[in-house]
């Protein structure tokens, strides 16, 4: 599976923030498997371009999404697409943030490797 298509508007953002009680910062902070399925939920453009998917819809594709990947890298598609809808800082770089992480998980794999 490659990168999920994901678009956030205002009405989708104000309902994760609605759900949460707290403001969509505070949201992509927590990455409990249920926040992410309701991320999925509102933001996942389907085949059909349909945006916004059942919670069912919305854990299979996470199921799929980490057959491939991790849920590292799943919370920074959802980043990046807040990001280019306006919701989070554009002065997060979201690629240096990827860099980073790849950087970090080599170095464990060789401190494990040890």
């Amino acid at each position: 599976m490659d990168k999920l298509n994901l678009k956030y508007t205002a009405i989708k953002v104000d309902e994760i923030e609605q759900v949460n009680k707290v403001p969509i910062e505070n949201c992509i902070a927590d990455t409990s498997i249920s926040m992410l399925a309701l991320f999925i939920q509102k933001g996942l453009i389907d085949d059909n371009g349909v945006h916004g998917v059942s919670k069912h819809v919305a854990m299979n594709t996470i199921d799929e999404y980490l057959e491939e990947h991790d849920k590292d890298e799943l919370v920074l598609d959802i980043m990046e697409a807040l990001i280019n809808g306006g919701f989070l800082s554009r002065q997060v770089n979201i690629q240096m943030l990827r860099e980073t992480m790849k950087k970090k998980m080599k170095e464990i794999s060789k401190q494990m490797e040890i």
